[in-house]
């Protein structure tokens, strides 16, 4: 009983009827037709609608339970990592609160990823500007919101993780303003100096730059160049505007990006198996150490791979990577997990998991370089 009701929802209903109405008929045929009276018919119907119906709700009833053991096993995750990260019930509350932005049926996903963090975060900052909130107030949520971020570990984001959100700006970033002509910059070079979960300032220096009027409500762009990331060109609305330099803008997860990559990527959809190796805190992973884990690969480079699985990994996590292109064989390929976001699905959510080869030897990522070339090639001639 168990295999059966692994089965599609519309499988299963299908041969729960195919199966009443053939028992149905088998014992009217051995009855004869001609012999079953109403009465008969009606009781056979009964009975076989009985038992379908006991099969119905049993189905139903197997699946609810699956779908609560769920739920209790991701509360569970989440209670764990509220406590070991040390929230304060005022964050835990807040927490939750913050992830009714976002139709997310597993709560600890939001500490695993950063995208997910952010949307939420954005949204929940966007509704206390809508409240218009007195200045007071607007600081206090700030410091919970800072917190909430500090502890959940997304106030550093490391050089080779892209930016989500104008809020993983790092201090002291520099780069160019430009108005609605972005032919040429209004000002040559800006720096970020201030940032909190509400707004950012960017600072120039009046004596340098030309003087040029930017007032409250205006549409920027400040472009810069992140190292060993991409070139960033983001829309901003300004807030105010002081005479002594200082340009303070609404925060943003409207972020343009231009790759710096030293290798070309290409999408693909090919298996792809991997082994966890090492990980930081293997007692809170869904995958255990040396667990053989098949899944999807979602594109490839010479620099690393990204593949989608149904359980997640840790960001830092080593694993051994193994996979077939059509021009080589690779196994015991060693990488890095750099990020994780969440890729939903029809009727679940997945993992996205973005990986950078360890020490992979120069032929060996020749081989996948020139893959990636053909196959773009190849692409291109369809265009």
């Amino acid at each position: 009983m168990r295999d059966i009701v692994r089965f599609p929802r519309s499988v299963f209903l299908g041969i729960i009827l195919g199966v009443s109405s053939a028992g149905a008929e088998s014992i009217l045929d051995r009855i004869g037709w001609k012999g079953a009276t109403g009465p008969v018919i009606v009781i056979l119907t009964v009975i076989f609608s009985s038992i379908a119906a006991f099969l119905i709700l049993y189905y139903f009833r197997q699946r609810y339970s699956r779908y609560r053991a769920k739920r209790r096993h991701s509360e569970q995750l989440f209670a764990e990592t509220i406590e070991r990260l040390g929230f304060t019930p005022r964050e835990h509350a807040r927490i939750r609160q913050v992830l009714k932005h976002e139709n997310v049926s597993e709560p600890q996903v939001i500490f695993q990823s950063i995208s997910l963090y952010e949307r939420c975060i954005d949204k929940e900052v966007k509704s206390l500007l809508a409240r218009n909130i007195s200045p007071e107030l607007r600081r206090e949520e700030n410091d919970l919101l800072h917190s909430i971020r500090r502890k959940a570990g997304f106030h550093h984001l490391a050089l080779e993780h892209p930016l989500v959100s104008t809020r993983n700006i790092a201090i002291g970033q520099t780069g160019a303003i430009y108005g609605r002509n972005l032919k040429r910059p209004l000002i040559q070079q800006a720096s970020v100096v201030d940032s909190n979960e509400f707004i950012f300032s960017l600072q120039y220096n009046v004596d340098k730059e030309d003087v040029c009027y930017i007032q409250p409500g205006d549409e920027i762009k400040f472009a810069f160049s992140r190292q060993n990331d991409s070139v960033y060109g983001v829309p901003l609305e300004v807030v105010s505007a002081e005479g002594a330099g200082i340009i303070d803008v609404y925060h943003t997860l409207n972020l343009r990006r231009n790759q710096l990559r030293q290798y070309v990527r290409i999408e693909l959809t090919l298996p792809v198996k991997f082994r966890l190796i090492n990980t930081a805190d293997p007692e809170k992973s869904d995958i255990r150490r040396g667990e053989s884990v098949e899944s999807k690969m979602s594109d490839i480079s010479g620099g690393g791979l990204s593949f989608i699985c149904e359980r997640s990994l840790r960001v830092g996590d080593l694993i051994s990577l193994g996979f077939d292109l059509p021009n080589a064989k690779f196994v015991g390929v060693s990488g890095k997990v750099l990020r994780i976001s969440l890729q939903e699905g029809k009727s679940k959510t997945f993992y996205r998991h973005h990986v950078q080869f360890i020490n992979l030897e120069p032929r060996r990522r020749d081989l996948i370089v020139k893959y990636v070339f053909d196959k773009q090639r190849q692409i291109n001639q369809w265009r």
